[in-house]
């Protein structure tokens, strides 16, 4: 398990626009096994007892990252059990996932230390992807999105901070 997870987000519009994919999705019957978090793209999960120390850490953190656009033009999925939105140009998600990983370092969860990262937009969770393909490959078009939210959840899904990236 862990106490925090951190997660990029966009302006409203583009939430919206990815809730709604998953909508039709939902619509059509197709299950989804992923927890119901608003669109975003996860930086990692973290362990850490200290709610304040570890708020505090990211407050430092959060003032080195700015906001920016990034392309989203493809569909994609993790062995055939994820689909997702993938972005095109990474290199600055790259930038800062690397730097909570060098600042954070003490809270990251071992087992995730070796996963090597992937940033995407999980659009559903399914052990047979095939009608989710058809029906996603159908309605996506490709879009451009400005991340600007920095997010920390606990747990239970409680929305811990929001950061509004400048």
């Amino acid at each position: 398990m862990y106490d925090y997870v951190i997660q990029l987000s966009f302006q409203k519009e583009i939430r919206q626009k990815i809730q709604n994919i998953k909508e039709i999705l939902k619509k059509n019957k197709v299950i989804d096994k992923e927890r119901d978090w608003k669109p975003h793209i996860t930086i990692d999960l973290y362990n850490c007892s200290n709610e304040i120390e570890f708020i505090s850490k990211l407050d430092l953190i959060v003032k080195k990252i700015r906001a920016f656009n990034i392309k989203f033009d493809n569909l994609n999925n993790f062995n055939e059990e994820t689909l997702y939105i993938e972005p095109f140009n990474k290199q600055k998600l790259y930038e800062i996932k690397s730097l909570f990983d060098s600042e954070l370092e003490i809270y990251r969860l071992e087992h995730r230390k070796k996963r090597i990262y992937r940033p995407h937009i999980t659009l559903c969770t399914n052990d047979n992807l095939t009608k989710a393909k058809k029906i996603a490959n159908e309605i996506f078009e490709p879009f451009e999105a400005n991340i600007k939210y920095l997010w920390v959840y606990n747990q239970n899904m409680d929305l811990i901070k929001e950061y509004e990236l400048i």
